[in-house]
């Protein structure tokens, strides 16, 4: 593989300029912001718990570098995206729903 592509990415810790507004109640905006994290947090877990349930069932036991290391197959990816998507679609169901 490239080794360019193989190196980790070092984001900023803090993000700059002004917050996005959309809401104008800013107790709003904060509330969907705390949402899309958390839903995001969650989408990483339903990953993270993936990979461990696959890596189980090639493997009696599996390590933390075991995780780490694996890489989807594309079939897992699209898997994953679809699963995302529902996610997605079912947490923020009434947000769009208000818009149909």
């Amino acid at each position: 593989m490239n080794d360019k592509l193989d190196s980790k990415i070092v984001l900023p810790k803090t993000a700059k300029g002004k917050r996005s507004v959309f809401f104008d109640d800013p107790a709003i905006d904060q509330l969907m912001t705390f949402i899309m994290e958390l839903s995001t947090e969650v989408s990483v877990v339903y990953d993270r718990l993936d990979t461990i349930e696959r890596l189980l069932d090639n493997q009696k036991t599996i390590s933390r570098d075991d995780i780490e290391n694996y890489r989807p197959s594309p079939d897992v990816e699209e898997i994953r995206n679809k699963r995302r998507s529902d996610y997605l679609r079912r947490v923020f169901r009434i947000h769009t729903k208000e818009y149909e």
